[in-house]
């Protein structure tokens, strides 16, 4: 279970977050969604310890993450992250890259390992790629790679489908979907569109002006009588043909 208890974090002068209470299970996906300027990177930050506040609590499993004690990595060890801007090595080869990423591990396992990943990535055909020569949504399924190349015990993914055009998303979201029930690990995923986590999350918050407007499960989100929520889906309503059977879903 990942907790997070957010009493208020000054952001600017004139924007804040305030009363922020979120809990994810193991092995769900929770999408944090809203404009942005909403405050959601800000909380994906706050959740892998790149910011630093004394008035939030992150906790795993019952445990304390923000204990105020100085760390010589400010990103919780705990925490695997994919940011909006990705800072990966771009002269590697994706094989040379993961091994990099596993070279924890004992040389006889590191090919088993590596291999078994960038089949469950659709990275195979890649692995003597240079990771500059990679798509859009390749760097994006290494960024998840290296997210999850240590024993993390949750993850948070800021705007994954942000580069992504709509096969690469299909693709990507079920290899997000795939890899926290494998790991069973509460997953964070943040997005500005509600299409890009309608099938593949459990459980939503909605954020409006740093506080958090709506939260729980679809159903709830189906027939919660919230503006915010009347407003969403009003703005489904005028969506493409292609949205029509999720629309359905909601009314």
């Amino acid at each position: 279970m990942l907790t997070i208890g957010i009493k208020k974090h000054q952001v600017t002068s004139h924007f804040a977050l305030s009363n922020i209470q979120i809990k994810v299970k193991s092995g769900e996906i929770y999408a944090l969604i809203g404009k942005s300027g909403s405050g959601k990177s800000t909380i994906a930050k706050l959740l892998v310890g790149l910011s630093i506040d004394s008035e939030y609590s992150i906790k795993i499993n019952s445990k304390e993450l923000n204990d105020g004690l100085d760390r010589l990595i400010p990103q919780f060890k705990q925490a695997g992250y994919v940011p909006q801007t990705l800072h990966l090595k771009p002269h590697h080869t994706v094989y040379n890259y993961a091994q990099v990423l596993f070279q924890y591990l004992p040389n006889n396992q590191q090919d088993t390992i590596i291999t078994k990943y960038l089949k469950q990535f659709y990275l195979i055909k890649q692995k003597d790629t240079k990771v500059a020569s990679l798509s859009g949504g390749e760097r994006q399924k290494l960024a998840l790679l290296e997210a999850i190349s240590q024993p993390i015990s949750y993850l948070v993914l800021d705007e994954p489908f942000s580069q992504l055009d709509t096969e690469q998303k299909l693709e990507f979201s079920q290899i997000i979907a795939s890899v926290v029930a494998e790991r069973a690990i509460p997953c964070v995923l943040i997005s500005h569109d509600l299409t890009d986590i309608l099938q593949l999350s459990q459980s939503v918050g909605i954020m409006e002006k740093g506080k958090l407007v709506f939260q729980g499960s679809w159903d709830k989100f189906k027939n919660s009588p919230n503006a915010v929520v009347i407003r969403l889906k009003q703005a489904i309503l005028s969506w493409d043909d292609q949205m029509k059977g999720l629309i359905n879903n909601l009314r």
